[in-house]
């Protein structure tokens, strides 16, 4: 692209317009997106076993139980969708907002580029400038008609000087503008690049306001999910009380929210493992000669024997991705794979994610697509030790920052920590 002295006023015109309006877009979208937010749910008084068996001692007070449980059931379900909506669309604004600071940027870097080598032209046409002055100076181009006075009388050398004098005037001339020309145009980029250069302040303003609404917006995704982890299984089995009355005691009541918990983890793990154990074997059918048996998630390496009642130790330090994979690491070939999310029983691989981080303080629900909706994606050059890699809808684990990552595989294995990746997967980073 060629940019011309002339080109200079309307640049420094708009630019600041241009900037401006990038950050009142980037706010008016903040704006927007944080109205889109659902309200945690966490001051929800849900109904306990007491109230629910209060509530069957008429049937009008059970009626209006039930449809209050309905409610807020279907409340859960429509805030996780509302929140993780509003995520996406702020994880949008926030990718034009950044997309809109790199262009930025790539401009400021032309212009400020054109500018410099603008200069150096100016500089070079006033080298030459004044080389042609002291020619003209040397060849009496002060004081010509005395030069030509005592020069002799020969007429073809009067009218050879008198053609070169002008000839070199000429050429004089159109340097001198040339100089000048080119001193305007790098003093009109550089003005434009100072300019666009103020401007990738705004932008970058709009772009980390747009980072922290999109980040704002992804912990109340986090937010309704945990909510949905810890009060649906309830909230199912206090409506089956009520509408079927198959539950006459809370141990019975505790009993089901336990069962129905298990059933839903167990028909999605189920669903999952048949998922990676399909990946598993098209994978195995196409490579030829295969891997190592620790870099899949549905081999079937036998199980390391491991040791009776074993004890764990508490993390060693304060949340870091180091720390998570150093905690991680002392379940590698102890602790078996199952439905668990517990040591003591079994890891299922969002099992193992959701204990360990459990000891840092992080919450996080059962099920790989749950835990994945914890957190953003990092490209796989981001990715540091403590991220999430997950295959999506079927397996996760913990990355160990250097290409491999600890897991919990599949049945008849132990939690393993596999030197490499294997398949389709991304990372996530929690936030």
């Amino acid at each position: 692209m060629r940019v011309t002295a002339t080109t200079g006023s309307a640049g420094l015109k708009s630019a600041p317009r241009r900037a401006a309006a990038a950050l009142a877009i980037a706010s008016a979208a903040v704006l927007a997106a944080t109205m889109l937010i659902v309200s945690p749910a966490a001051a929800t008084d849900y109904p306990s076993w007491n109230q629910v068996e209060a509530a069957r001692a008429s049937e009008s007070a059970k009626q209006a139980q039930i449809t209050e449980i309905q409610n807020l059931i279907a409340g859960i379900q429509s805030q996780v969708a509302a929140a993780q909506s509003a995520a996406d669309k702020a994880w949008a604004d926030d990718q034009a907002a950044q997309n809109a600071l790199a262009e930025g940027t790539r401009k400021a870097d032309q212009l400020q580029a054109q500018a410099t080598a603008a200069a150096a032209q100016s500089e070079a046409s006033n080298k030459r400038a004044a080389a042609l002055a002291a020619q003209f100076a040397r060849s009496a181009g002060n004081d010509l008609s005395s030069r030509l006075l005592v020069a002799g009388s020969d007429s073809s050398d009067l009218l050879y000087q008198l053609g070169t004098m002008s000839k070199l005037s000429e050429t004089s001339e159109g340097v001198f503008d040339k100089a000048k020309q080119d001193a305007n145009t790098a003093s009109s980029l550089s003005d434009q690049a100072g300019v666009a250069k103020q401007g990738l302040t705004v932008l970058a303003q709009a772009a980390d306001a747009a980072l922290a609404q999109a980040l704002d917006a992804q912990k109340s995704v986090q937010s309704a999910l945990l909510e949905q982890e810890n009060h649906q299984a309830e909230l199912s089995v206090q409506l089956t009380a009520l509408q079927q009355d198959t539950i006459t005691t809370e141990q019975q009541y505790n009993d089901g929210v336990a069962a129905a918990k298990a059933a839903e983890l167990a028909a999605q793990q189920a669903a999952a493992d048949a998922l990676a154990a399909q990946q598993a074997a098209e994978e195995q059918a196409a490579a030829s000669g295969g891997g190592s048996s620790d870099s899949g998630g549905g081999g079937s390496a036998p199980a390391p024997s491991a040791p009776s009642a074993p004890s764990y130790d508490p993390p060693a330090q304060s949340y870091s991705g180091e720390a998570v994979v150093a905690y991680a690491e002392q379940f590698v070939g102890v602790v078996p794979y199952g439905w668990g999310a517990d040591p003591s029983d079994s890891f299922g691989c969002d099992g193992l994610t959701q204990y360990v981080f459990g000891q840092f303080g992080i919450s996080l629900p059962r099920l790989v697509s749950r835990q994945a909706a914890m957190g953003v994606r990092v490209s796989p050059q981001d990715a540091q030790a403590g991220d999430l890699v997950v295959w999506p809808g079927t397996h996760i684990g913990i990355y160990d920052g250097h290409g491999g990552v600890i897991h919990s595989p599949d049945w008849g294995r132990y939690v393993t920590h596999a030197t490499g990746l294997w398949g389709s997967f991304y990372f996530v980073r929690l936030v």
